[in-house]
């Protein structure tokens, strides 16, 4: 038996409601019916149909009847929220399949700011505990096991009726006390730590930025970013079902944002943040591999390998790439077109003395100086001028000479014209987004980002790009050398992004010094 026996005699708000669809994240309330029972009788009810700000499918037409034209005059879900409220102040939450009508209500009040929970009771269980010889819980089931009588199927208020008058039925049962007590078990095992954040949650704003969520040391667990900061934040919350997210609220103490004026900024602010603090729960950001560069060592035979970083060691780089594959699959066909050693393109060779690849006639005999060292270097030299040319795309020109020339002609390097050829694509899309300076403009949010060496230097909005002399102004503005660290790679590969998903909607215009000197 349980320590404490549930008071059959409390208020309950059995609630219905009529949806534009089965996701409460994406869909409205059309009618809700709400019907209140206390002492084992109903003693209020409130019906409205509600104004959604999506057209109603055909197929719920068809299910309750219920037009765009039906619902044109009536209110929208904010004018009706605090009678909602109010009627169901104090009560358990009920309804048949109550997860589907507790998510809408919640959804709806949420959208409004307003925080939102409630301990419920489900009918269907409540059937399935109490009526186990029967072989259907569904609510036509219960109407006809009790014979209720209902006016209209599948309205809110009727249905509303139909399941009050159920419960009614549940509550007068001999082993009600006993069921309802277990039932209510459930609330005092809630995760009081998940309603905390939700309650937390609302106290922020519903802007565009940066959110975190923080331990109780003020330690970033995990970086994201939106548009609308609480219904994000909220999103993950609501995923509580999956591990990963379980665990995140566990250690959750709190959260903090940073709001940004343009989603550019928001995006380039939330790889910096996550790069500075490797939160443990950015699972995917942080188990991204780095950049790979080439390394030429200044040998009499120049060695050719990958390796990770650019050092001060005489060495000459070429890089960044971020796909090990394609630089694998570049590095083979340049071996075998070039006829380089396969010995010298690794970090530390084997003995000295002619390969298994000189004997095949795939290398040139640098291993054992059947060359001289003038003749493979300027090899290697050629091949990698290749590798060299993909780096720097600056011009459409210097793709196209390079597809003309002879060696883009060898069968051996049919993948990598391919791949110029779909960069030469990309630039013709966004012809000066590779410019060493260009203004970036979003017509619909009225913001410009002026972009230089690839990097955001300037946010501009409204008033600002309408200045006459704007790009005169940014056309002086000169910034240092920068080191080509991985924080600033990704960087230029952040704004890349944005461009090439945002193309349809940005205008691009290039900034050079000798327009404004004419």
């Amino acid at each position: 038996m349980p320590s404490s026996l549930f008071d059959l005699s409390a208020g309950f708000s059995v609630v219905d409601v009529e949806t534009t669809g089965d996701k409460s994240s994406i869909g409205y309330v059309i009618e809700i019916g709400i019907v209140n029972v206390r002492d084992f009788k109903i003693t209020d009810t409130f019906h409205s149909l509600v104004k959604p700000p999506i057209p109603i499918p055909p197929f719920i037409t068809k299910l309750t009847g219920l037009t765009d034209r039906d619902v044109s005059s009536a209110p929208v879900f904010a004018d009706i929220a605090h009678k909602v409220e109010a009627m169901m102040e104090g009560h358990y939450f009920v309804a048949h399949h109550v997860h589907f009508d507790y998510a809408f209500i919640k959804s709806e009040l949420e959208r409004l700011g307003k925080y939102f929970y409630k301990d419920r009771f489900c009918t269907v269980n409540l059937s399935r505990k109490m009526l186990p010889q029967n072989t259907k819980h569904n609510l036509g089931a219960l109407i006809e096991y009790f014979q209720i009588p209902v006016k209209a199927r599948h309205r809110a208020l009727d249905d509303a009726q139909a399941t009050a008058e159920a419960l009614i039925r549940f509550l007068k049962m001999p082993n009600a006390e006993e069921i309802f007590s277990k039932y209510a078990e459930q609330f005092d095992r809630r995760d009081k730590q998940l309603e905390r954040l939700e309650h937390e949650l609302f106290k922020l704003p519903n802007v565009r930025g940066v959110y975190m969520f923080k331990d109780t040391h003020d330690l970033p667990l995990y970086i994201g970013k939106s548009n609308h900061i609480r219904s994000r934040i909220l999103g993950h919350v609501r995923e509580f079902d999956i591990p990963r997210k379980r665990r995140l609220m566990k250690y959750t103490d709190h959260f903090d944002f940073t709001p940004c004026s343009s989603e550019l900024e928001a995006l380039i602010l939330e790889s910096r943040l996550i790069k500075q603090h490797q939160p443990p729960y950015n699972i995917q950001q942080r188990a991204r591999k780095g950049y790979l560069f080439i390394k030429v060592t200044p040998d009499p035979y120049p060695r050719v390998f990958q390796v990770a970083e650019k050092k001060a060691d005489g060495g000459h780089y070429i890089g960044p790439f971020r796909s090990g594959k394609f630089l694998d699959h570049m590095l083979r066909k340049l071996q075998r077109h070039y006829r380089l050693c396969p010995e010298l393109m690794k970090e530390r060779r084997s003995p000295k003395g002619f390969c298994f690849a000189h004997q095949l006639r795939q290398c040139s005999g640098a291993c054992g100086e059947a060359i001289s060292a003038e003749e493979y270097r300027e090899q290697v030299e050629d091949a990698m001028a290749v590798l060299a040319e993909y780096i720097r795309i600056e011009s459409k020109e210097n793709i196209d000479s390079f597809l003309k020339s002879r060696d883009a002609r060898s069968p051996q390097l049919v993948e990598f014209r391919k791949a110029l050829r779909r960069v030469r694509r990309h630039m013709d899309d966004n012809p000066d987004a590779f410019d060493e300076k260009f203004l970036l403009i979003q017509k619909e949010d009225r913001v410009g980002y002026f972009i230089h060496n690839g990097l955001l230097s300037k946010v501009l909005h409204g008033e600002e790009l309408e200045n006459p002399n704007l790009l005169e102004t940014l056309s002086t503005i000169s910034t240092n050398g920068l080191i080509e660290t991985p924080e600033v790679l990704d960087e230029r590969m952040t704004i890349q992004r944005f461009v090439r998903t945002h193309r349809h909607k940005l205008s691009i215009i290039p900034i050079r010094q000798y327009d404004f000197a004419q």
